[in-house]
C-alpha cells in the first residue's frame, strides 16, 4: 500500500524580501547589485579548460555559481576602467548568430 504524503507548494514567484535576503544570504552584496541592475543576456564562449577547473573549485568550496563568479570577476576588472560607450550605429546593428526556435517556426 502506498503511503499517504502530505505535499505543500510554494510559490514559483520570489517575492521582493524573498529575492533580497536570498541574495544576501548566498552573494556577496557587489554580485547580487550587479544582477539588479535589469534585463540580462546569455553569453557563450571558450575558455581554457585550467581556468574552468580553478572556477569550479573555488565555487565549491566558497559555496559560488560559476555564473556569480564571473559576475564578480567581471566587476572587479571593470571598476577602475574608464570606457567609452559604443556609437549607436554599432549599438543597433544586427545580430549575428542562430535564430530562437520560436522564430524560425513562424517563418516556416
Amino acid at each position: 500500500m502506498a503511503k499517504n504524503k502530505n505535499f505543500t507548494f510554494e510559490s514559483l514567484v520570489p517575492t521582493k524580501n524573498t529575492e533580497q535576503s536570498t541574495a544576501t544570504v548566498n552573494q556577496p552584496a557587489a554580485i547580487a547589485a550587479l544582477q539588479d541592475n535589469g534585463p540580462s543576456t546569455k553569453v557563450t564562449f571558450d575558455c581554457p579548460n585550467e581556468l574552468v577547473e580553478t572556477m569550479k573549485d573555488y565555487g565549491y568550496w566558497e559555496g559560488m555559481s560559476q555564473k556569480d563568479i564571473i559576475i564578480e570577476a567581471l566587476g572587479v576588472f571593470f571598476e577602475d576602467k574608464k570606457i567609452k560607450e559604443r556609437p549607436e550605429k554599432v549599438k543597433m546593428r544586427k545580430k549575428v548568430g542562430r535564430k530562437p526556435k520560436a522564430l524560425k517556426a513562424f517563418l516556416n
